[in-house]
């Protein structure tokens, strides 16, 4: 599991801006869309948020991406799914459906997409 003060400070600057006064961070996880670009997933109390880092020309400018924010209440489920390349490298694939759209973090370890997964499903049902 990735500590928030550790990620990136544009990624830091990004989420504390996005977030509301009564918001709580409660999870945050690392999935790696590409080797040296992974996708920082922030599940906090009311919302999902995925970050990443992106390069502009050079590998000297960088900026924040938003990838998904998406509250609780718009998602329809969410699916913990795991492929041959997944089971080998102990990793899955989180699934986030809502109403027209679907949302993957891929390359999760397995252990922090179950975490998400059951924690996203908890705030689902209630």
């Amino acid at each position: 599991m990735a500590d928030f003060e550790n990620l990136p400070i544009r990624v830091q600057r990004i989420a504390k801006a996005e977030l509301q006064p009564n918001e709580e961070i409660r999870l945050c996880a690392l999935g790696r869309s590409s080797l040296l670009h992974p996708d920082f997933v922030l599940i906090t109390t009311l919302r999902v948020l995925i970050l990443n880092e992106r390069y502009m020309g050079s590998l000297a400018i960088s900026y924040a991406n938003i990838r998904c924010n998406v509250f609780f209440s718009e998602i329809r489920t969410v699916k913990l799914v795991r492929f041959l390349k997944h089971r080998i490298f102990g990793q899955a694939r989180l699934e986030i459906d809502v109403k027209r759209n679907s949302f993957w973090i891929d390359n999760m370890s397995f252990r922090e997409a179950r975490r998400a997964h059951q924690f996203i499903t908890k705030q689902i049902r209630r």
